[in-house]
């Protein structure tokens, strides 16, 4: 339970201290830990804390593949590498006045000029899970029989070519954590005769005329079983939409909202996680794992969640 600071969005103080409740309804899942989250401390600070063993720090959250590569626990400290409900796509704006990604043929030479594999391995060092669409295999919704969109480099190039797009610069943003991933696009689609110029300053508003826009979300769950990430970029009323309206995939939306029970609920996911991958609304990638530099000081279980819990951590 919270017992001093607060950290928001909006208001961050500079230490949020968490006491075990020792009313918590299960006995059996009892915190025992006090945790300290320190905002002020830098990373670069708190990571060099966690390999020194100094007591200072114990666990740093959401490494990004450089930070993991560059980490030495130097045996007092090591990196833990879990799955997790989070899912790596490129969104097109489909909504710049003449954008060529409302072409669906355009979409699909994207998608199939990726080799998703060489990226996960090349750009994350194999910490990833490739994704035909939205929704990670063996999820809530996930359809098995879907698989992501095969590669094909001289069908993706001569598709291109026909949309008058070789040759042609297209901008990436994506926040500087992707910049190995980026970098490994840029390959790939240099390949097809599309030269990536990526911007990582993370603009707010973001450059007018981008073409594609790294997204980390969140995987559906049967807690959420209306699809926060399929609506806030491809429904009618999605907060971050990118794409024109479609009617398709909202008459599906639609119908998944008046399907309150389970499992024909779940059935209408699997139809709106088919259309969109047949549709190729996303350039889809895959789910990155969530990295975690950890003290042997404390024993360290990643919880399965799109945020970075410690519900699972205890002090030995």
């Amino acid at each position: 339970m919270l017992a001093e600071g607060i950290s928001t969005l909006k208001s961050r103080s500079p230490e949020v201290v968490l006491l075990p409740n020792e009313n918590y309804w299960n006995p059996q899942r009892r915190p025992r830990a006090r945790i300290v989250y320190d905002n002020a401390i830098s990373r670069e600070d708190a990571l060099a804390s966690v390999a020194a063993g100094d007591g200072r720090v114990d666990v740093v959250t959401d490494l990004t593949i450089a930070e993991a590569r560059a980490f030495d626990g130097g045996g007092k400290a090591k990196l833990v590498s879990s799955p997790a409900k989070t899912v790596l796509t490129g969104m097109f704006n489909g909504t710049k006045p003449g954008s060529p990604w409302n072409d669906e043929a355009l979409r699909r030479a994207l998608n199939g000029a990726i080799d998703r594999e060489a990226l996960v391995s090349r750009a994350m060092d194999g910490r990833g899970v490739v994704m035909a669409a939205l929704i990670q295999p063996g999820r809530y919704g996930a359809d098995a029989a879907m698989k992501p969109h095969a590669r094909d480099i001289a069908a993706s190039a001569e598709a291109i070519e026909r949309a008058g797009m070789k040759g042609r610069e297209i901008l990436v943003l994506s926040s500087p954590a992707w910049r190995e991933v980026v970098e490994e696009l840029v390959r790939q689609l240099a390949e097809v005769g599309l030269t990536v110029k990526p911007d990582f300053s993370k603009a707010d508003p973001p450059p007018e005329g981008w073409d594609i826009a790294l997204c980390w979300n969140h995987d559906w769950s049967p807690q959420y079983p209306v699809g926060p990430i399929h609506r806030e970029f491809f429904g009618s009323d999605g907060a971050f939409r990118s794409m024109p309206a479609d009617e398709g995939f909202d008459a599906l939306y639609r119908k998944l909202l008046r399907t309150p029970h389970q499992p024909a609920q779940e059935e209408v996911t699997r139809e709106v996680e088919r259309y969109v991958h047949d549709h190729a609304m996303g350039l889809f990638l895959f789910s990155p794992h969530t990295m975690f530099a950890v003290s042997d000081r404390v024993s360290f279980t990643p919880y399965d969640t799109a945020m970075s819990e410690l519900a699972e951590t205890y002090v030995k």
